[in-house]
Protein backbone atom coordinates (compact mmCIF):
# COMPACT_ATOMS: atom_id res chain seq x y z
CA UNK A 1 0.00 0.00 0.00
CA UNK A 2 1.15 3.09 -0.78
CA UNK A 3 -0.57 5.64 -0.60
CA UNK A 4 0.83 8.74 1.27
CA UNK A 5 1.88 9.11 4.89
CA UNK A 6 -1.86 8.37 6.57
CA UNK A 7 -2.67 4.91 4.99
CA UNK A 8 1.21 3.93 5.20
CA UNK A 9 0.37 4.70 9.42
CA UNK A 10 -2.71 2.95 8.74
CA UNK A 11 -1.36 -0.02 7.17
CA UNK A 12 1.22 -0.48 10.36
CA UNK A 13 -1.77 -0.13 12.74
CA UNK A 14 -3.27 -3.24 11.59
CA UNK A 15 -0.50 -4.96 11.97
CA UNK A 16 -1.01 -4.48 16.04
CA UNK A 17 -3.25 -6.50 17.57
CA UNK A 18 -5.31 -4.17 19.98
CA UNK A 19 -8.74 -6.10 21.18
CA UNK A 20 -10.65 -3.43 23.69
CA UNK A 21 -9.01 -4.26 27.19
CA UNK A 22 -5.98 -5.39 25.18
CA UNK A 23 -4.14 -2.68 23.81
CA UNK A 24 -0.57 -3.50 25.09
CA UNK A 25 0.92 -3.65 22.34
CA UNK A 26 -0.54 -0.65 20.69
CA UNK A 27 0.62 1.82 23.64
CA UNK A 28 4.07 0.15 23.02
CA UNK A 29 3.91 1.47 19.74
CA UNK A 30 2.76 4.58 20.42
CA UNK A 31 5.29 5.29 23.01
CA UNK A 32 7.95 3.93 20.66
CA UNK A 33 6.52 6.71 17.81
CA UNK A 34 7.27 9.23 20.41
CA UNK A 35 10.46 8.22 21.11
CA UNK A 36 11.69 7.96 17.67
CA UNK A 37 10.75 11.50 16.51
CA UNK A 38 11.46 12.76 19.89
CA UNK A 39 7.75 14.25 20.80
CA UNK A 40 6.94 14.20 24.49
CA UNK A 41 4.43 11.78 25.63
CA UNK A 42 2.58 11.04 28.75
CA UNK A 43 0.69 8.14 29.85
CA UNK A 44 -1.97 7.33 32.70
CA UNK A 45 -3.20 4.95 34.65
CA UNK A 46 -5.54 3.93 32.86
CA UNK A 47 -3.06 3.57 29.72
CA UNK A 48 -4.36 6.65 27.83
CA UNK A 49 -1.30 8.26 26.03
CA UNK A 50 -1.03 11.91 25.27
CA UNK A 51 1.80 12.57 22.05
CA UNK A 52 2.58 16.28 22.17
CA UNK A 53 3.60 17.91 19.04
CA UNK A 54 5.17 21.86 19.98
CA UNK A 55 3.94 25.11 17.84
CA UNK A 56 5.60 25.84 14.43
CA UNK A 57 7.59 28.54 15.40
CA UNK A 58 5.66 31.02 13.25
CA UNK A 59 2.50 29.54 15.18
CA UNK A 60 3.26 29.83 18.74
CA UNK A 61 0.23 32.26 20.09
CA UNK A 62 -2.26 30.08 17.97
CA UNK A 63 -4.57 27.93 20.66
CA UNK A 64 -3.27 24.43 20.74
CA UNK A 65 -5.94 21.79 19.24
CA UNK A 66 -6.29 18.43 20.90
CA UNK A 67 -6.80 15.61 17.91
CA UNK A 68 -8.24 12.30 19.46
CA UNK A 69 -9.11 8.86 18.48
CA UNK A 70 -9.01 5.01 20.40
CA UNK A 71 -6.60 2.64 20.30
CA UNK A 72 -8.64 0.06 20.36
CA UNK A 73 -11.20 -1.97 17.74
CA UNK A 74 -13.68 -3.96 17.69
CA UNK A 75 -13.32 -7.92 16.98
CA UNK A 76 -15.92 -9.55 14.64
CA UNK A 77 -15.14 -12.26 12.28
CA UNK A 78 -16.76 -14.74 10.20
CA UNK A 79 -17.36 -18.17 11.73
CA UNK A 80 -15.15 -19.78 9.12
CA UNK A 81 -12.29 -17.49 10.03
CA UNK A 82 -9.97 -18.68 12.27
CA UNK A 83 -7.31 -15.65 13.82
CA UNK A 84 -6.64 -15.02 17.11
CA UNK A 85 -7.15 -11.21 17.69
CA UNK A 86 -4.60 -10.38 20.65
CA UNK A 87 -1.97 -12.08 18.56
CA UNK A 88 -2.68 -11.71 14.69
CA UNK A 89 -2.32 -8.76 12.49
CA UNK A 90 -5.53 -7.94 10.32
CA UNK A 91 -5.29 -9.16 6.71
CA UNK A 92 -6.46 -6.81 4.88
CA UNK A 93 -6.94 -6.17 0.58
CA UNK A 94 -7.93 -3.54 -1.68
CA UNK A 95 -10.78 -3.67 -3.77
CA UNK A 96 -10.93 -1.20 -6.47
CA UNK A 97 -11.10 2.44 -4.17
CA UNK A 98 -11.70 0.59 -0.61
CA UNK A 99 -9.42 -1.13 1.81
CA UNK A 100 -11.22 -4.26 3.25
CA UNK A 101 -9.70 -7.32 5.74
CA UNK A 102 -10.64 -10.48 4.78
CA UNK A 103 -13.27 -12.28 6.98
CA UNK A 104 -12.68 -10.11 10.31
CA UNK A 105 -13.45 -6.55 10.70
CA UNK A 106 -11.01 -3.78 9.65
CA UNK A 107 -10.27 -1.66 12.98
CA UNK A 108 -10.58 1.30 10.82
CA UNK A 109 -12.40 2.23 13.90
CA UNK A 110 -10.57 4.14 15.20
CA UNK A 111 -7.01 3.33 13.17
CA UNK A 112 -7.80 5.46 10.80
CA UNK A 113 -8.03 8.37 13.52
CA UNK A 114 -4.85 7.26 14.94
CA UNK A 115 -3.06 7.26 11.44
CA UNK A 116 -4.65 11.00 11.29
CA UNK A 117 -2.64 11.85 14.57
CA UNK A 118 0.94 9.86 13.61
CA UNK A 119 0.83 12.11 10.61
CA UNK A 120 -0.33 15.26 12.08
CA UNK A 121 2.91 14.78 14.40
CA UNK A 122 5.51 14.41 11.80
CA UNK A 123 4.67 16.23 8.63
CA UNK A 124 5.15 19.48 7.54
CA UNK A 125 1.78 21.43 9.05
CA UNK A 126 2.09 25.03 9.90
CA UNK A 127 0.12 24.95 13.17
CA UNK A 128 0.22 25.58 16.46
CA UNK A 129 0.71 22.64 19.62
CA UNK A 130 -0.98 19.24 18.17
CA UNK A 131 -1.67 17.40 21.55
CA UNK A 132 -2.75 13.96 20.10
CA UNK A 133 -4.60 11.89 22.78
CA UNK A 134 -5.78 8.02 22.07
CA UNK A 135 -7.48 6.60 24.86
CA UNK A 136 -8.11 2.84 25.57
CA UNK A 137 -11.37 0.87 26.03
CA UNK A 138 -13.52 2.50 24.05
CA UNK A 139 -15.58 0.11 22.38
CA UNK A 140 -16.68 -1.70 25.86
CA UNK A 141 -17.29 0.47 27.82
CA UNK A 142 -15.18 4.07 27.13
CA UNK A 143 -13.42 3.12 30.22
CA UNK A 144 -10.31 5.02 29.05
CA UNK A 145 -11.60 8.43 28.51
CA UNK A 146 -13.72 8.27 31.74
CA UNK A 147 -10.36 8.25 33.18
CA UNK A 148 -9.14 10.91 31.06
CA UNK A 149 -8.17 14.00 33.56
CA UNK A 150 -8.06 17.45 32.70
CA UNK A 151 -4.52 17.87 33.11
CA UNK A 152 -4.35 14.97 30.38
CA UNK A 153 -3.85 17.75 27.97
CA UNK A 154 -4.30 21.32 27.58
CA UNK A 155 -6.24 22.49 24.51
CA UNK A 156 -9.46 23.97 24.60
CA UNK A 157 -10.26 22.78 20.86
CA UNK A 158 -10.84 19.06 20.23
CA UNK A 159 -11.44 17.40 16.84
CA UNK A 160 -12.27 14.46 17.25
CA UNK A 161 -11.26 11.41 14.72
CA UNK A 162 -14.08 8.67 15.05
CA UNK A 163 -16.52 9.66 12.25
CA UNK A 164 -17.28 7.77 9.10
CA UNK A 165 -18.81 10.06 6.73
CA UNK A 166 -16.90 12.38 4.38
CA UNK A 167 -18.52 15.87 4.23
CA UNK A 168 -20.17 15.65 7.19
CA UNK A 169 -18.82 17.21 10.71
CA UNK A 170 -20.60 16.02 14.06
CA UNK A 171 -21.36 17.84 16.63
CA UNK A 172 -23.19 16.09 19.05
CA UNK A 173 -23.96 12.15 19.78
CA UNK A 174 -26.11 10.46 21.83
CA UNK A 175 -25.38 8.71 25.48
CA UNK A 176 -26.19 5.21 26.24
CA UNK A 177 -25.96 2.46 28.96
CA UNK A 178 -26.00 -1.52 29.37
CA UNK A 179 -28.39 -3.40 30.72
CA UNK A 180 -27.80 -6.55 31.69
CA UNK A 181 -29.59 -9.19 33.15
CA UNK A 182 -29.16 -12.51 34.88
CA UNK A 183 -30.56 -15.10 35.32
CA UNK A 184 -29.95 -18.26 36.89
CA UNK A 185 -31.26 -21.71 37.71
CA UNK A 186 -30.66 -25.49 39.12
CA UNK A 187 -30.33 -27.58 36.21
CA UNK A 188 -33.40 -30.37 35.50
CA UNK A 189 -32.60 -33.54 33.70
CA UNK A 190 -32.92 -33.12 29.74
CA UNK A 191 -35.87 -36.42 29.03
CA UNK A 192 -33.23 -38.87 27.62
CA UNK A 193 -36.52 -39.90 25.04
CA UNK A 194 -36.24 -36.96 23.53
CA UNK A 195 -34.82 -35.84 19.54
CA UNK A 196 -32.33 -33.38 19.90
CA UNK A 197 -32.21 -30.41 17.37
CA UNK A 198 -29.19 -27.30 17.18
CA UNK A 199 -31.33 -24.64 15.24
CA UNK A 200 -28.70 -21.96 13.71
CA UNK A 201 -28.76 -18.02 12.97
CA UNK A 202 -25.66 -16.76 10.77
CA UNK A 203 -24.71 -14.82 7.81
CA UNK A 204 -26.74 -11.73 9.01
CA UNK A 205 -25.17 -8.56 7.97
CA UNK A 206 -25.07 -7.27 11.79
CA UNK A 207 -23.27 -3.80 11.80
CA UNK A 208 -22.77 -1.31 14.48
CA UNK A 209 -25.69 -0.60 16.89
CA UNK A 210 -25.63 3.02 16.79
CA UNK A 211 -24.86 4.13 13.34
CA UNK A 212 -26.43 1.48 11.28
CA UNK A 213 -29.52 0.52 14.18
CA UNK A 214 -32.23 2.27 11.61
CA UNK A 215 -31.81 0.48 8.86
CA UNK A 216 -33.71 -2.53 9.81
CA UNK A 217 -30.92 -5.82 9.80
CA UNK A 218 -31.88 -8.49 11.54
CA UNK A 219 -31.03 -9.57 14.72
CA UNK A 220 -29.79 -12.92 15.91
CA UNK A 221 -31.25 -13.48 19.33
CA UNK A 222 -34.74 -11.81 18.19
CA UNK A 223 -35.31 -14.44 15.37
CA UNK A 224 -33.98 -17.26 17.86
CA UNK A 225 -36.67 -16.25 20.27
CA UNK A 226 -39.04 -15.90 18.07
CA UNK A 227 -38.46 -19.46 16.88
CA UNK A 228 -38.17 -20.71 19.96
CA UNK A 229 -41.51 -19.40 21.47
CA UNK A 230 -42.97 -21.39 18.54
CA UNK A 231 -42.07 -24.74 20.42
CA UNK A 232 -43.38 -23.68 23.94
CA UNK A 233 -42.24 -27.61 25.21
CA UNK A 234 -39.03 -27.84 23.94
CA UNK A 235 -36.45 -28.86 26.76
CA UNK A 236 -34.09 -26.44 26.11
CA UNK A 237 -30.42 -27.03 26.83
CA UNK A 238 -28.31 -24.03 25.63
CA UNK A 239 -28.44 -21.09 23.84
CA UNK A 240 -26.08 -18.94 22.64
CA UNK A 241 -26.19 -15.51 20.39
CA UNK A 242 -24.13 -11.85 19.58
CA UNK A 243 -20.79 -11.27 21.51
CA UNK A 244 -21.15 -7.18 21.89
CA UNK A 245 -23.07 -4.70 22.93
CA UNK A 246 -22.63 -2.37 20.36
CA UNK A 247 -22.58 -5.28 17.52
CA UNK A 248 -26.19 -6.70 16.13
CA UNK A 249 -25.81 -9.55 16.90
CA UNK A 250 -25.02 -11.95 13.58
CA UNK A 251 -25.15 -15.31 14.66
CA UNK A 252 -26.88 -16.98 17.57
CA UNK A 253 -28.12 -20.85 18.44
CA UNK A 254 -29.58 -23.52 20.66
CA UNK A 255 -29.77 -26.93 21.74
CA UNK A 256 -33.29 -28.14 22.07
CA UNK A 257 -35.34 -31.89 22.74
CA UNK A 258 -39.03 -32.68 21.85
CA UNK A 259 -40.89 -35.77 22.05
CA UNK A 260 -40.32 -38.01 19.24
CA UNK A 261 -43.95 -37.71 18.58
CA UNK A 262 -43.33 -33.52 17.69
CA UNK A 263 -40.32 -33.99 15.39
CA UNK A 264 -42.55 -33.86 12.35
CA UNK A 265 -44.26 -31.28 13.47
CA UNK A 266 -40.74 -28.76 14.35
CA UNK A 267 -39.50 -29.73 11.02
CA UNK A 268 -42.36 -28.18 8.90
CA UNK A 269 -42.75 -25.52 10.82
CA UNK A 270 -39.23 -24.68 10.59
CA UNK A 271 -39.18 -25.09 6.87
CA UNK A 272 -42.12 -22.01 6.95
CA UNK A 273 -40.35 -20.01 9.46
CA UNK A 274 -36.71 -20.22 7.13
CA UNK A 275 -39.11 -19.21 4.30
CA UNK A 276 -40.89 -16.48 5.83
CA UNK A 277 -37.54 -15.15 7.69
CA UNK A 278 -35.75 -15.38 4.83
CA UNK A 279 -38.32 -13.15 2.74
CA UNK A 280 -38.27 -10.48 5.74
CA UNK A 281 -34.66 -9.85 5.35
CA UNK A 282 -33.78 -10.55 1.93
CA UNK A 283 -33.33 -6.84 1.24
CA UNK A 284 -31.46 -6.01 4.80
CA UNK A 285 -29.53 -9.44 4.69
CA UNK A 286 -29.57 -11.72 1.55
CA UNK A 287 -26.80 -14.20 3.19
CA UNK A 288 -29.28 -15.14 6.01
CA UNK A 289 -28.70 -18.49 6.62
CA UNK A 290 -30.94 -20.99 9.10
CA UNK A 291 -30.59 -24.45 9.85
CA UNK A 292 -31.42 -26.72 11.71
CA UNK A 293 -29.71 -30.18 12.33
CA UNK A 294 -29.12 -32.82 14.78
CA UNK A 295 -28.31 -32.14 17.80
CA UNK A 296 -26.09 -33.82 20.67
CA UNK A 297 -27.91 -35.32 23.60
CA UNK A 298 -26.99 -33.19 26.99
CA UNK A 299 -27.84 -34.00 30.20
CA UNK A 300 -28.56 -30.98 31.91
CA UNK A 301 -30.93 -28.28 30.51
CA UNK A 302 -32.87 -25.11 31.54
CA UNK A 303 -35.97 -25.96 33.64
CA UNK A 304 -39.31 -25.82 31.75
CA UNK A 305 -40.48 -22.65 33.69
CA UNK A 306 -37.86 -20.75 33.65
CA UNK A 307 -37.37 -21.66 29.90
CA UNK A 308 -40.67 -20.65 28.42
CA UNK A 309 -40.62 -17.49 30.78
CA UNK A 310 -36.90 -16.40 29.41
CA UNK A 311 -37.97 -17.17 25.63
CA UNK A 312 -41.33 -14.85 25.85
CA UNK A 313 -39.31 -12.43 27.64
CA UNK A 314 -36.56 -12.38 25.09
CA UNK A 315 -39.30 -12.62 22.01
CA UNK A 316 -40.81 -9.60 23.98
CA UNK A 317 -37.46 -7.21 24.45
CA UNK A 318 -37.75 -4.36 22.34
CA UNK A 319 -35.04 -4.05 19.35
CA UNK A 320 -34.15 -1.39 16.80
CA UNK A 321 -35.12 2.04 16.84
CA UNK A 322 -37.62 3.52 19.82
CA UNK A 323 -38.30 7.15 18.39
CA UNK A 324 -36.02 9.41 15.14
CA UNK A 325 -35.42 13.26 16.31
CA UNK A 326 -37.78 16.00 15.84
CA UNK A 327 -35.64 18.90 15.86
CA UNK A 328 -32.36 16.97 13.51
CA UNK A 329 -33.74 15.33 10.28
CA UNK A 330 -32.87 11.54 9.34
CA UNK A 331 -31.45 10.97 13.26
CA UNK A 332 -32.44 8.36 15.72
CA UNK A 333 -33.54 9.80 19.02
CA UNK A 334 -33.45 6.63 21.25
CA UNK A 335 -32.70 2.91 19.90
CA UNK A 336 -32.08 -0.26 21.78
CA UNK A 337 -30.16 -3.14 21.00
CA UNK A 338 -30.16 -6.72 22.16
CA UNK A 339 -26.90 -7.97 22.22
CA UNK A 340 -25.56 -10.92 23.63
CA UNK A 341 -25.88 -13.93 24.95
CA UNK A 342 -23.72 -16.15 27.57
CA UNK A 343 -24.66 -18.89 28.70
CA UNK A 344 -22.44 -20.83 31.72
CA UNK A 345 -22.37 -21.99 34.99
CA UNK A 346 -26.01 -22.85 34.93
CA UNK A 347 -26.77 -19.02 34.01
CA UNK A 348 -27.91 -16.59 31.28
CA UNK A 349 -26.24 -13.40 30.95
CA UNK A 350 -28.60 -10.95 28.41
CA UNK A 351 -26.81 -7.86 27.47
CA UNK A 352 -28.59 -5.10 26.17
CA UNK A 353 -27.56 -1.46 25.10
CA UNK A 354 -29.77 1.91 24.68
CA UNK A 355 -28.79 5.11 23.18
CA UNK A 356 -30.40 8.46 23.17
CA UNK A 357 -29.32 11.92 22.79
CA UNK A 358 -32.82 12.56 25.38
CA UNK A 359 -31.32 11.05 28.93
CA UNK A 360 -35.02 10.52 30.23
CA UNK A 361 -36.28 8.51 27.09
CA UNK A 362 -31.97 6.47 27.51
CA UNK A 363 -33.62 5.79 31.41
CA UNK A 364 -37.03 5.09 30.36
CA UNK A 365 -36.32 2.34 27.84
CA UNK A 366 -33.61 1.01 30.09
CA UNK A 367 -35.97 0.41 33.12
CA UNK A 368 -38.85 -0.63 30.31
CA UNK A 369 -36.10 -3.60 29.95
CA UNK A 370 -34.81 -4.37 33.77
CA UNK A 371 -38.79 -5.01 34.59
CA UNK A 372 -38.91 -7.37 31.78
CA UNK A 373 -36.52 -9.81 32.69
CA UNK A 374 -37.00 -9.28 36.10
CA UNK A 375 -40.64 -10.86 35.73
CA UNK A 376 -38.73 -14.05 35.10
CA UNK A 377 -36.55 -14.08 37.68
CA UNK A 378 -33.28 -12.08 36.53
CA UNK A 379 -31.07 -9.98 38.51
CA UNK A 380 -30.73 -7.15 36.20
CA UNK A 381 -27.75 -3.85 36.61
CA UNK A 382 -26.84 -1.16 34.69
CA UNK A 383 -23.10 -0.98 33.18
CA UNK A 384 -20.78 1.58 31.49
CA UNK A 385 -23.33 4.66 31.52
CA UNK A 386 -21.48 7.52 28.96
CA UNK A 387 -23.56 10.88 28.77
CA UNK A 388 -24.74 12.34 25.26
CA UNK A 389 -22.82 15.13 23.41
CA UNK A 390 -24.97 18.53 22.90
CA UNK A 391 -24.88 20.31 20.02
CA UNK A 392 -23.43 23.91 20.31
CA UNK A 393 -24.09 25.63 16.47
CA UNK A 394 -22.21 28.62 17.64
CA UNK A 395 -19.20 27.04 18.22
CA UNK A 396 -16.09 28.51 16.74
CA UNK A 397 -14.52 25.59 15.48
CA UNK A 398 -17.15 24.27 13.92
CA UNK A 399 -17.40 27.65 11.63
CA UNK A 400 -13.54 27.33 11.19
CA UNK A 401 -14.43 23.87 9.85
CA UNK A 402 -17.02 24.82 7.75
CA UNK A 403 -15.39 27.77 6.33
CA UNK A 404 -12.19 25.25 5.27
CA UNK A 405 -14.72 22.66 4.03
CA UNK A 406 -16.39 25.04 1.79
CA UNK A 407 -12.48 26.05 0.70
CA UNK A 408 -11.63 22.41 -0.12
CA UNK A 409 -14.22 20.94 -1.53
CA UNK A 410 -16.68 24.05 -2.74
CA UNK A 411 -19.53 23.50 -0.87
CA UNK A 412 -21.09 23.34 2.98
CA UNK A 413 -20.60 20.31 4.38
CA UNK A 414 -23.32 18.56 6.08
CA UNK A 415 -23.82 19.19 10.02
CA UNK A 416 -25.66 17.11 12.44
CA UNK A 417 -25.17 14.39 15.16
CA UNK A 418 -24.63 10.94 15.52
CA UNK A 419 -26.39 8.11 17.32
CA UNK A 420 -23.12 6.03 17.57
CA UNK A 421 -21.24 6.78 20.84
CA UNK A 422 -18.30 9.13 20.93
CA UNK A 423 -15.97 10.13 23.89
CA UNK A 424 -16.40 14.12 23.75
CA UNK A 425 -19.18 14.15 25.99
CA UNK A 426 -17.02 12.40 28.62
CA UNK A 427 -13.97 15.19 27.95
CA UNK A 428 -16.71 17.71 28.37
CA UNK A 429 -17.66 16.54 31.95
CA UNK A 430 -13.86 17.19 33.09
CA UNK A 431 -13.46 20.17 30.61
CA UNK A 432 -16.58 22.14 30.41
CA UNK A 433 -15.28 24.81 27.80
CA UNK A 434 -13.96 22.30 25.22
CA UNK A 435 -14.99 23.15 21.40
CA UNK A 436 -15.41 19.64 19.81
CA UNK A 437 -15.70 18.72 16.17
CA UNK A 438 -15.47 15.07 15.55
CA UNK A 439 -14.84 14.26 11.30
CA UNK A 440 -13.72 11.01 9.48
CA UNK A 441 -13.09 9.35 6.10
CA UNK A 442 -16.06 7.18 4.65
CA UNK A 443 -16.16 4.08 6.28
CA UNK A 444 -19.26 1.35 5.85
CA UNK A 445 -19.84 -1.91 7.75
CA UNK A 446 -18.35 -0.93 10.57
CA UNK A 447 -18.13 -3.38 13.47
CA UNK A 448 -18.71 -6.46 11.43
CA UNK A 449 -16.13 -8.68 8.78
CA UNK A 450 -17.94 -5.90 6.33
CA UNK A 451 -16.02 -2.84 7.33
CA UNK A 452 -14.47 -1.49 4.76
CA UNK A 453 -12.96 2.29 4.22
CA UNK A 454 -12.55 4.46 0.94
CA UNK A 455 -9.02 5.31 0.19
CA UNK A 456 -9.36 8.71 -1.98
CA UNK A 457 -11.82 9.94 0.90
CA UNK A 458 -8.77 8.96 3.67
CA UNK A 459 -6.79 10.97 1.77
CA UNK A 460 -9.16 13.95 0.98
CA UNK A 461 -9.49 14.32 4.57
CA UNK A 462 -6.24 14.31 5.70
CA UNK A 463 -6.08 17.32 3.34
CA UNK A 464 -9.04 18.84 5.09
CA UNK A 465 -7.55 18.16 8.62
CA UNK A 466 -4.09 19.68 7.48
CA UNK A 467 -5.72 23.01 6.41
CA UNK A 468 -8.03 23.11 9.60
CA UNK A 469 -5.10 23.21 11.33
CA UNK A 470 -2.91 25.54 9.57
CA UNK A 471 -6.32 28.14 9.21
CA UNK A 472 -6.48 27.52 12.98
CA UNK A 473 -2.25 27.74 13.67
CA UNK A 474 -2.96 31.52 11.79
CA UNK A 475 -5.25 32.54 14.72
CA UNK A 476 -3.21 34.86 17.28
Amino acid sequence: MNHGPVLQYFEEITKIPRPSKHEEKMRRYLLAFAKEHNLSAREDAAGNICIVREPDPACRSAPAVVLQSHMDMVCEKDQTKTINFETDPIETEIVGDWICAKGTTLGADNGIGIAYSLAALTENIRAGKIECLFTVDEETGLTGAKAVSAEMFEGSLLINLDSEEEGAICTGCAGGVETVAEISWTPAPSPAENIYFRFTIDGLSGGHSGMEIHLGRANSIKILAEFLAKIPGATICRLFGGNLSNAIPRHAEAIFGVPAADVEDVKNMFSAFACETTQKYQKTDPDIALSLEPGSFEAESIPAGVAKSLVAALDACKNGVIAMSTTIPDLVQTSTNLAALEMKNNSLTITTLQRSVAESEKTAVSEEITKLFEQCGAVVTTENEFPGWMPDPDSPLLQTAVIVHEKIYGKRPLIGATHGGLECGLFRRVRPELDMIAIGPNITGAHSPQERMQISSANRVWEYLCEILETIGEKK
